[in-house]
């Protein structure tokens, strides 16, 4: 009978009670395109879970398992992912009855002419709030979009971090080459200095080319320092990522060639596997059903309860028998007047669902443009290099003759110093040409990968 009654009170009021939006959140207005605008050439498929596998290089590989274990901001985002996901069993918990156990003693009386009584009790109590119009379904919706967007996140971070050792990993490398290339000129060059010097001596050049030359040494000795102490701040970056106190001794073994660029995926399927993406979606998801919850608390509550008890009524020093209790209803609360705060609070979940939209969108451009910079970054490390080692090919047949023709007697020593400097120049242009290659290779896996 109870039930009957709150229930026709409800449907009275829900026609009085219930609210239209106040605004539109709208839709997503970004326009994916058909294709890419770079387009490269012989790219291969690979596993895109374990995409660094594809570079065959053993001890990347082991850095990449260590970081992912160790790594500190993974243990962030996965503890924050615990909390979401205990938010959902909260969220969902208060949908269901809820079951106390009470007890009770009470020793006085009502009065001054009231005997003293004893009263003890012990029992049961128990309350549901009947989600009648859907508050509570859409507040576990929110939660277990919380929760999904949480998991996409760690996935998001898992490939950033991947992607940021091998970075630094072959950065590592092409320093280590460069500094070796450097040393060597830096010795061409001081034997530059030294030819200079006996020049000088024997009246064959004048003081301003032996300055040159010890000019020229110092640079090469600045910048063997200055890549050195790079290298060094690069190798503890490198364990801070990897989650250790000190940093790994590394082989750095120059391997081949970058492995081609992956097989592309089309916008609109990037858009459907990016961690980043489906992180942002999920976020709008939970925003847009905390609007709807918001909008909820303008309609009608129903909560049924029940309780349970045995009792014991008595005067002080005396003896009464135990009773059992009884007791259950339904209770019905419509908001009337609150100052404004339900309206106040659904402009706020609105305007916070706008925000989401927008953060949506804004990564979905960003990984679009994220893979047309990645494409672009791969094309132009290709041509880089291909006209690099043209200068490296240059320079040791410029060595090749200025030999022969020190050999001849047709030149001097200077003449075949200068060539080998030029050459060495040459060689490490093509180390930073082939570390920025390996970049790029690093970045195209990255703006296409999938979860780890």
């Amino acid at each position: 009978m109870l039930l009957s009654v709150g229930a026709c009170a409800v449907l009275s009021l829900t026609g009085c009670t219930s609210m239209q939006p106040s605004s539109s959140i709208g839709k997503v207005s970004v326009a994916v395109p058909a294709k890419w605008n770079e387009v490269v050439t012989g790219s291969k498929g690979y596993d895109a879970t374990n995409w660094w596998h594809s570079f065959g290089i053993h001890e990347l590989d082991d850095l990449i398992s260590t970081a992912l274990a160790s790594n500190r901001d993974l243990r962030i985002a996965t503890a924050r992912l615990e909390q979401a996901r205990a938010l959902t069993d909260r969220a969902q918990a208060d949908r269901r009855p809820q079951l106390d156990a009470v007890a009770a003693a009470q020793r006085g009386r009502n009065n001054g002419l009231d005997p003293k009584t004893e009263r003890s009790s012990v029992g049961m109590r128990a309350s549901w709030e009947v989600d009648l119009f859907g508050r509570g379904a859409l507040a576990v919706d929110a939660s277990q979009a919380d929760a999904q967007a949480s998991q996409y996140a760690l996935e998001a971070a898992q490939i950033a971090l991947a992607a940021d050792v091998a970075a630094a990993y072959f950065e590592l490398r092409t320093l280590a080459q460069r500094v070796e290339w450097r040393r060597q000129a830096s010795l061409v060059a001081e034997n530059q200095l030294k030819v200079a010097q006996r020049k000088f001596i024997a009246g064959q050049t004048t003081a301003l080319e032996v300055e040159r030359w010890r000019t020229e040494l110092a640079q090469e000795q600045a910048t063997i320092a200055q890549l050195d102490g790079q290298r060094r701040v690069h190798h503890r970056q490198l364990a801070v990522l990897l989650g250790v106190g000190e940093a790994p001794v590394l082989g750095l073994l120059a391997t081949g060639e970058a492995p081609p660029p992956p097989a592309l995926k089309l916008p609109g399927e990037l858009l459907e596997r990016r961690p980043d993406v489906l992180r942002q979606a999920r976020a709008l998801d939970g925003a847009l059903a905390r609007v709807g919850v918001a909008r909820k608390e303008v309609y009608p509550k129903l909560q049924i309860d029940w309780a349970g008890s045995r009792e014991r009524t008595a005067l002080v020093g005396g003896g009464a028998s135990p009773q059992i209790v009884l007791a259950y209803g339904v209770s019905l609360s419509l908001p009337i007047l609150d100052g404004g705060r339900i309206r106040s609070n659904i402009k706020i979940q609105e305007a916070r669902a706008k925000e989401a939209m927008a953060e949506y969108e804004k990564t979905m451009l960003q990984a679009l443009a994220d893979v047309e910079s990645a494409l672009a970054q791969w094309t132009a490390s290709e041509v880089s290099l291909r006209e690099w080692r043209k200068a490296e090919a240059a320079g040791n047949v410029a060595v090749s003759h200025a030999g022969r023709m020190f050999d001849a007697g047709m030149s001097d020593q200077s003449a075949v110093l200068d060539a080998r400097r030029n050459y060495l120049h040459a060689q490490d242009e093509v180390s930073q040409a082939e570390g920025a290659r390996w970049a790029a290779a690093v970045n195209l896996r990255r703006v296409f990968a999938g979860a780890i």
